[in-house]
């Protein structure tokens, strides 16, 4: 049976390469069954949890073993545990595709499993667990969460974390299907969820006759300030081109990306607009202007994603504290030259869907450059966390994506 035709064994394999290789499981599950995609995505992020249960009836160290077994384990106790289908039923289907790539391993895996699976889950509740097991988040990552965010507001985006994130569209360009079923957002205007009919709504996406956004990010997009000159900078996949071009409807907007893959991502949405932006490749650190042409620039630079965790549950796994300063210089090079394009008296808003001081604050600062509050011009039901910097952070939640976004200008 190849792996396109039996769904737990490509999960298997899928979860082996985003562990062993580092690759992006949103690729590996583009064309992927629904029960792959629902098993790669619920151990993703249940891992630390799922290990942590292993580990306790496996003589082995689950972090020895061989990936492949190991994502085995972890799939066999998800869907044991996580999801519909009988325990007994999910150790076999395990037990069975584990003999399809480490045989000899296949003993291991229906004896842990077994024990595993008759195990209690962790109650988010119980406080005499840790929160890593209880949320399934690496210790580092909470220890710093935990410092940012109000105890209420960690608990809600340790909680969102772990669910899917539902479909949004955005109101203003989307043509919703009939066997569609949305409402407004509760938090942010001109943002509607899908309840109903979500297949339907993705295909009118691809058709390019809808939009789905997340509404945090669309909270964000609205916050840069009115000019004749707009420029956004690293402005793929679209959305926020879509937002800003709703919202300045005459201003003369340009909006660049690096990758030529993202900006016919970009040119491909901005269609959705009765005006849509010029639309250009160009690197952003190096872009093809004279300084001080434009009003007002939006940066939502390239980032760790730590807002996202609930669409790209990996990345908490991927992740080290150290690579945030990797990212930190490319982001500061972003903002030096968004800065030298906006006119006297211009603005740039500068945000990042990662909620880390390294790639936010500390970049800003690191400009010395004025900062504008911005938190009285979000959506009233949205929850955020004033920073000393001036800035505001975004905790992802129920409502949406984490953001961190800083408001810096008037520029001299």
């Amino acid at each position: 049976m190849s792996s396109s035709a039996d769904p737990r064994r490509e999960a298997v394999r899928i979860l082996a390469r985003v562990d062993a290789h580092q690759a992006h499981a949103a690729r590996l599950l583009t064309n992927a069954a629904p029960l792959t995609r629902e098993l790669v995505l619920t151990v993703l992020r249940w891992q630390y949890t799922l290990d942590h249960l292993l580990q306790q009836v496996c003589k082995a160290p689950v972090a020895h073993l061989d990936p492949l077994v190991r994502a085995a384990l972890r799939v066999g106790l998800a869907e044991a545990k996580l999801m519909r289908t009988p325990p007994p039923v999910a150790v076999a289907e395990a037990v069975r595709v584990c003999k399809s790539f480490v045989p000899k391993a296949s003993g291991l895996v229906n004896a842990c499993l077994r024990r595993a699976a008759a195990a209690p889950w962790p109650s988010p509740e119980d406080a005499s667990l840790p929160l890593a097991v209880r949320y399934s988040h690496p210790n580092w990552l909470l220890e710093r969460w935990s410092k940012r965010l109000p105890r209420e507001l960690l608990t809600q985006a340790l909680a969102a974390n772990q669910e899917p994130a539902p479909m949004y569209l955005l109101a203003g360009v989307s043509q919703i299907p009939p066997e569609v079923e949305t409402s407004p957002h509760p938090q942010v205007p001109g943002v509607l969820v899908v309840h109903k009919g979500a297949p339907a709504a993705a295909q009118a996406c691809a058709r390019g006759h809808a939009y789905a956004m997340d509404p945090t990010a669309v909270a964000v997009a609205r916050l840069l300030p009115r000019g004749r000159r707009l420029l956004e900078v690293a402005a793929a996949p679209g959305g926020k081109s879509l937002v800003t071009g709703l919202e300045q409807r005459e201003a003369l907007r340009v909006a660049l990306d690096s990758r030529v893959s993202r900006v016919r991502l970009l040119a491909n949405a901005v269609r959705l607009l009765a005006r849509p932006p010029y639309v250009l490749a160009a690197d952003g650190t190096q872009p093809p202007f004279r300084k001080q042409t434009f009003d007002a620039v939006f940066l939502d630079a390239p980032c760790s994603g730590t807002g996202t965790l609930r669409r790209h549950p990996e990345i908490r796994w991927r992740l080290s504290p150290y690579q945030l300063f990797e990212l930190a210089a490319l982001q500061k090079k972003l903002l030096v030259t968004a800065v030298n394009l906006t006119a006297p008296g211009g603005f740039v808003l500068y945000a990042t869907c990662s909620l880390e001081p390294e790639e936010n604050e500390e970049v800003v600062g690191s400009l010395g450059l004025p900062v504008v509050p911005v938190g009285d011009q979000l959506p009233a039901g949205l929850p955020r966390v004033k920073l000393p910097s001036g800035g505001i952070l975004i905790p992802p939640g129920p409502w949406g994506d984490g953001f961190v976004v800083h408001l810096v200008g008037p520029v001299a």
